[in-house]
């Protein structure tokens, strides 16, 4: 039976001093071993990335003369969902609405807005009610795709242009075909092949009240990945919900919760942009998979900023952060 493992390696580099190159110094390194999927990543010390003053973002975020999700367009300016999937045209759950995504990233794919009535909303007014109205509306979508088939199912969101955004308002995306994606075939996968107990359940109680956790909320556990793939990497485990279509309208408010939570730490540490990820337990879901959502924050809004993706991230599908997950976590108890 296998037991969930915290493996990780202490690497000691010796470099030049910053202030003084002419010194060799040692700086330890550690590299520490996803449990489930075995990806290593790299936390590192000595060097802050993080911005020490928030940026001023207005310009960009400023009303333009035109904007599709703007209440006073989106009428006009997207379109409809084909009867087969909702007879309700454009999904509207409280602030949220989600309308059909005219880029097509899958074969069924939409786009939700956390709110219309403003063109944007900043990391800390991303309030549960708003992130949870957009949950419960994406889950209504899905839900009237999966009445065709079943299938893999994702709801991934971008934030201003260093997330990979290319419109200010603040939105989500959903994908939806028989193929998913790399990353989400893979937790499957390995989920369903872990031996003994359900791995997610087994790695919730690992980290319950633990230097990496965060809190719980309703059937939601909020706690940072031991090997995070991104900066201020979070993760919420969904207990007992293996897809999307299994969420609750109360999951969505806890969920939602939570993840403002998070946001409301990216905003007090200065940042600006994130992404975030749910992804679902595919056409055969299993409850050995739980729903899983990462979020991670990027780069600020600033032209000389530098990108928090290198060669490691790009082509070694390998993380090199500045903070610890523990670190993170400490940060995200504050605000949860």
């Amino acid at each position: 039976m296998a037991a969930i493992e915290f493996v990780e390696h202490q690497i000691t580099a010796r470099v030049p001093e910053l202030t003084n190159p002419s010194n060799i110094i040692e700086v330890p390194l550690t590299v520490r071993v996803d449990p489930l999927t075995g990806r290593t990543s790299r936390i590192i010390t000595g060097s802050k990335l993080s911005p020490t003053e928030r940026p001023d973002i207005s310009a960009l975020t400023a009303t333009p003369p035109f904007c599709p999700f703007c209440a006073d367009k989106i009428e006009m300016a997207t379109g409809v969902f084909d009867s087969a999937i909702t007879t309700e045209g454009r999904i509207r759950r409280g602030t949220a609405t989600i309308v059909p995504n005219v880029m097509a990233y899958s074969e069924f794919s939409s786009v939700g807005l956390y709110d219309t009535t403003s063109h944007f909303q900043d990391l800390n007014e991303l309030t549960g009610q708003r992130v949870g109205d957009l949950l419960t509306a994406f889950v209504a979508y899905t839900k009237g795709v999966h009445g065709l088939r079943a299938m893999y199912s994702s709801i991934n969101a971008n934030y201003l242009p260093p997330s990979g955004s290319s419109l200010v308002h603040p939105h989500a995306q959903s994908a939806h075909d028989d193929i998913g994606t790399t990353t989400q075939r893979e937790l499957i996968s390995r989920s369903l092949a872990w031996d003994g107990e359900p791995y997610w359940q087994s790695l919730v109680a690992a980290e319950t009240d633990g230097p990496r956790w965060i809190g719980r909320r309703g059937r939601v556990a909020f706690f940072t990945p031991f090997a995070p793939a991104g900066f201020h990497e979070v993760w919420a485990v969904v207990d007992g919900c293996a897809d999307i279509v299994d969420l609750t309208e109360a999951d969505c408010a806890d969920l939602g919760g939570g993840m403002s939570a998070v946001l409301g730490t990216y905003h007090a540490l200065n940042l600006t942009s994130f992404n975030w990820a749910l992804a679902g337990g595919g056409p055969n879901p299993s409850q050995r998979y739980s729903l899983l959502l990462r979020m991670v924050s990027r780069s600020n809004v600033d032209a000389m900023y530098r990108s928090d993706v290198t060669y490691f991230e790009k082509l070694h599908n390998e993380a090199m952060v500045d903070v610890g997950p523990e670190a993170v976590a400490a940060l995200v108890r504050e605000h949860f």
